[in-house]
C-alpha cells in the first residue's frame, strides 16, 4: 500500500491527536503543519525542482571559517559537541564549530538541503530521503549498529502480548525516521499489512505525549525519549530492534564541504572516533554529559548508556548494503516513488 493509502485510514486518528494540542499547546499546531507537510513531501517524493536550492556555504577554492553540525540527544555527536577537543582542532586552522540541535533526523535532512548545516547526524531511513530528494549529501562515516536503543513500548497495563496483538492498534512514529523502518518491520514478523493498523505520524515530543496521554496505543522510538517514557510513566517493551532492525546512524556531509574543505571532514571524523574510544572507558562521564543534555535523572542517563555502542567508522560497505536492503523494502510498499542505489551516495575521496 503506497502512503496515500495509509494516510487515508489515519486521518480521524491524527485529527483526535491534535484537537489535544490544539487545547493544551496551541503553537504545536503550525509546528506540526510544517512537519508533517515536509514528510509528505519526502515520502511522495517531492519534484527536486520545488526545493529550496541548496546555498553554497562553501565557495570553490575557498576555507570557510565556520563548519555548522547538526546533532540530536544522542549518539557520539552528542558527546563531542560537550568535550570540545573538535573546537581545539579547528581552532589551529581558524575554523569554528555551530552545534544545532534536532529531534530527530527529517528536520536535519531539510536544514541540510537547504545550505543550513554542514555535517549532520541521522539515522538509516532519513538518510534514504535524502538520495529520494536529490539533494547533493553524502555518507562520511557510520556508527556501529545499536539495535538496542530503539524500542516498541506499550503502557504495562496493555492488553498487547505480542507482536500481533498490534492489528488494529493506534501506532505513532516519526515517519521518515529510522522508527520508521522499525515499524515495517514489526509489521512483517507480525504477519501483518500497513492496512491493519493505524498509523499516527507524529514528532518526536508530540508522539511522547500522545503516547503519555493515552491517545495512542503504541510508541515506537529511540533514545533519549525511550528512557524518558520509562522515567515518566509504566511502561513494557514489546521488543527492541535486536533481530528487527540495526538501527545504524550515519554522518552525512555537503557535497560542497567535502569537495573542498575535506580536511575539515577528516578531523570530524577522527574527533569523533577518538570520542567513542573514550566513551568506552568512561561511561560515568558520558551518563553525566547525557543527563545534562536531556534534563534526565542520571539513574536513567546511565541506563541509556547501557544499551548504548558508541563506535564510529568511517562509512562501511556492510553498512550501505543494508541501507540498500531497506531502500528496496520501501520502495516494494510504495513508500518510496522509485528505485535508489545508495553507493552512489557514498563519499569516494576528495
Amino acid at each position: 500500500m503506497g502512503i496515500n493509502g495509509v494516510k487515508n485510514a489515519k486521518n480521524i486518528v491524527i485529527f483526535g491527536v491534535n484537537i489535544y494540542f490544539l487545547l493544551t499547546k496551541a503553537n504545536k499546531i503550525l509546528l506540526y503543519f510544517v512537519v508533517g507537510l515536509n514528510l509528505i513531501l519526502a515520502l511522495n517524493g517531492c519534484n527536486p525542482t520545488n526545493i529550496k536550492n541548496p546555498i553554497n556555504t562553501i565557495k570553490n577554492n575557498e576555507t570557510t571559517t565556520v563548519i555548522r553540525i547538526a546533532y540530536q540527544l544522542e549518539g557520539v555527536a552528542l558527546l563531542l559537541k560537550n568535550r570540545g577537543t573538535l573546537e581545539k582542532r579547528l581552532a589551529k586552522i581558524g575554523v569554528t564549530a555551530e552545534w544545532k540541535k534536532y529531534s530527530s533526523g527529517p528536520p536535519i535532512i531539510s536544514a541540510m538541503g537547504n545550505g543550513e548545516i554542514d555535517l549532520g547526524y541521522v539515522g538509516d531511513v532519513p538518510a534514504l530521503l535524502a538520495q529520494i530528494k536529490n539533494l547533493p549529501l553524502v555518507y562520511v562515516a557510520n556508527q556501529l549498529p545499536i539495535p538496542t536503543t530503539i524500542a516498541v513500548l506499550v503502557p504495562e497495563k496493555s492488553s498487547i502480548k505480542n507482536l500481533t496483538d498490534l492489528k488494529g492498534k493506534k501506532i505513532t512514529f516519526v515517519e521518515g525516521s529510522t522508527a520508521h523502518y522499525t515499524f515495517i518491520q514489526v509489521l512483517i514478523a507480525a504477519g501483518l499489512s500497513l492496512n491493519e493498523v493505524e498509523i499516527v505520524g507524529l514528532s518526536a515530543y508530540e508522539g511522547k505525549i500522545a503516547f503519555e496521554k493515552g491517545l495512542v496505543d503504541v510508541w515506537i522510538g529511540w533514545e533519549p525519549y525511550w528512557a524518558e517514557l520509562e522515567e515518566k510513566m509504566p511502561v513494557r517493551i514489546l521488543t527492541n530492534g535486536e533481530g528487527i532492525a540495526d538501527n545504524t546512524n550515519f554522518y552525512l556531509a555537503t557535497h560542497n564541504l567535502v569537495k573542498n574543505n575535506y580536511e575539515l571532514v577528516k578531523i570530524f571524523i577522527e574527533e569523533l572516533q577518538k570520542t567513542g574510544e573514550w566513551a568506552v572507558k568512561n561511561s560515568e562521564n558520558v551518563a553525566q554529559i547525557v543527563a545534562q543534555e536531556t534534563g534526565l535523572k542520571i539513574a536513567t542517563a546511565k541506563r541509556i548508556v547501557a544499551r548504548s555502542i558508541y563506535e564510529v567508522l568511517p562509512i562501511q560497505e556492510r553498512a550501505i548494503e543494508e541501507q540498500q536492503r531497506i531502500a528496496d523494502i520501501f520502495f516494494r510498499l510504495g513508500i518510496f516513488p522509485k528505485q535508489i542505489r545508495v553507493k552512489d551516495m557514498v563519499w569516494k575521496g576528495s
